[in-house]
């Protein structure tokens, strides 16, 4: 008896990557591009087509993609609904156009849409076009808001590369080299990386230390609480490996935005647009309202960049000779695209497959935390998910050599996630509208891959 036929494509990896044609171009990289672009890559090929849930190396070989352009393609490669909308408009606009100066009636449109679907108190958008300038803005916006200096930022964000935004929140040390020197007024402070926390308890026996500490520590001996313009944050932390606050922190941090002030900036740029089963992630914490929300990635829709700052009436009109933005933000065929894209999530049931790609990593990933010694922890928050992986669960110690492992592995079955050279986690960024039995698929090719290294450690 023959087995069924796959109802999707699925990934294909006949030559072990990197194969001849990945290896040359590979070696030409590190030739013309400047050294810290290839330093650390961690993917063995070289791409050369994407198409709906699968990539396509240039010898052949077929993948599983589970990194979606780090979020920013979320309904596939080649959404006909996106890329259609942005190629007309392209055409029907000519191309690039300044919108700041002359303004494309698209524009005002994308605007209207990401006000009807924002956070009642949202009532006004700042065009950007990558997610660093947006948390940039965000943080002029709150500063020009409250008159003040001071912005509170956690260890392990990420808000971007440039200078105020990598210095805003390193996840490591080397994102805010040459950086920190020359840009002042963040104060740094614990994140609830519950797995891992910094002052070594348990939550919720904790009493939420990580919260305290901002009151106890901070406003007491660094900083009084009417310098503090407000407090940058991403709800869910991304590049730290899908760190989940407890409800009763971000409650917490509400409530001191509350009592002294402060602009809370909650960074949606990669959780935004339904990644954690929610248009806004901000929104599993219904009784939370923030001020400004820097949006970008998933915005796009999968076709070109654009970026956003979301605000309330108060921190979107406090001055009117501020510069954001810039010549190529908002342009006409990107707003075309994000529209399509918002429209795709609101008709096509897409938060429901969500769910669905939710409930099926939690059957099959959580046990994991049973049945492998490697996994330490598994964290899942719709289509966010990590695994974090420990050579021993008591001292917990972060087994970097096998995630790296890991990842090759998983990427010779057919499996492509993020892996950051050094680090000891792997993160699953599926396409949201990802079908659930190429997901489940997806998710037996990385315990395969886990399997394999476990038995070969052992």
């Amino acid at each position: 008896m023959t087995s069924p036929k796959p109802m999707y494509e699925r990934p294909h990896v006949p030559i072990p990557p990197p194969g001849p044609k990945s290896r040359a171009l590979l070696e030409k990289e590190k030739r013309l591009l400047y050294s810290a672009w290839s330093a650390d890559k961690t993917v063995p090929f070289i791409l050369k087509a994407k198409r709906g849930w699968l990539l396509e190396d240039v010898d052949g070989n077929r993948y599983l993609d589970m990194v979606t352009g780090w979020a920013s393609t979320p309904l596939g490669a080649r959404y006909e609904p996106v890329l259609k909308a942005s190629v007309e408009a392209l055409w029907e606009s000519g191309g690039v156009e300044c919108v700041s100066y002359i303004t494309d009636y698209r524009v005002l449109a994308l605007a209207e849409k990401l006000i009807a679907i924002a956070p009642p108190n949202m009532t006004r958008v700042a065009p950007d076009t990558t997610g660093t300038e947006a948390v940039e803005a965000s943080l002029r916006l709150a500063r020009a808001a409250t008159g003040r200096y001071f912005i509170i930022t956690f260890h392990g964000s990420f808000h971007g590369g440039n200078y105020t935004a990598g210095t805003a929140g390193p996840t490591s040390p080397d994102v805010g080299k040459g950086l920190r020197e020359y840009v002042h007024g963040f104060i740094h402070v614990p994140y609830p990386t519950c797995y891992r926390c910094p002052f070594g308890q348990t939550y919720p026996q904790c009493g939420l230390t990580c919260l305290r500490y901002i009151e106890d520590v901070i406003l007491r001996y660094e900083v009084a609480p009417e310098q503090i313009a407000g407090v940058l944050f991403e709800p869910i932390q991304g590049e730290n490996g899908v760190q989940i606050p407890p409800d009763e922190w971000m409650q917490g941090l509400y409530a001191m935005a509350q009592k002294y002030g402060w602009v809370l900036i909650d960074d949606e740029v990669q959780t935004g647009f339904g990644r954690t089963g929610k248009m806004w992630a901000i929104e599993h914490w219904p009784d939370v309202q923030v001020d400004l929300m820097p949006l970008a990635k998933s915005l796009s829709g999968g076709a070109l960049p654009i970026a956003a700052v979301l605000g309330t009436e108060e921190t979107m009109t406090a001055d009117d000779e501020l510069y954001l933005g810039g010549t190529f933000a908002w342009q006409p065929a990107a707003c075309a695209g994000a529209l399509a894209g918002i429209e795709a999530l609101e008709q096509e049931r897409v938060l429901e497959n969500v769910a669905e790609l939710e409930r099926i990593a939690r059957e099959v990933m959580l046990p994991w935390r049973e049945t492998y010694a490697l996994v330490g922890d598994v964290r899942i928050k719709g289509t966010y998910i990590a695994v974090e992986f420990v050579r021993d669960r008591e001292r917990k110690t972060p087994a970097v050599d096998e995630a790296a492992a890991i990842h090759q592995t998983a990427v010779r079955k057919g499996l492509v996630g993020i892996y950051e050279n050094g680090l000891w986690w792997i993160r699953l960024l599926p396409a949201l509208n990802m079908p659930p039995e190429l997901f489940r698929h997806g998710l037996t090719l990385l315990e395969e891959a886990i399997a394999d290294v476990e038995r070969r450690a052992a």
